[in-house]
């Protein structure tokens, strides 16, 4: 069984699957740069850090999938 990623990991890995820069990730969640920054802190070893809210872990999920089934579409019409 795979260990759950963390808040930081997650936005990371959603970051570089999105191939965006930070500055542009936070434009995409429609979220203030210092705000994702703080998010990506652990707020066990800084007192920065943030826990995201909720409705942003869904958010990020449904942009990810957004994107795959985009590609998906791209590489049928590309076929056609």
């Amino acid at each position: 069984m795979q260990k759950p990623m963390t808040q930081q990991e997650f936005l990371r890995d959603a970051k570089d699957r999105l191939g965006l820069s930070w500055k542009d990730f936070a434009n995409r969640i429609g979220a203030p740069e210092s705000t994702l920054k703080k998010w990506t802190l652990s707020a066990e070893s800084t007192a920065n850090g943030r826990e995201m809210p909720s409705t942003v872990w869904v958010l990020v999920r449904e942009i990810l999938e957004h994107e795959a089934l985009k590609k998906k579409f791209e590489k049928i019409q590309k076929k056609a």
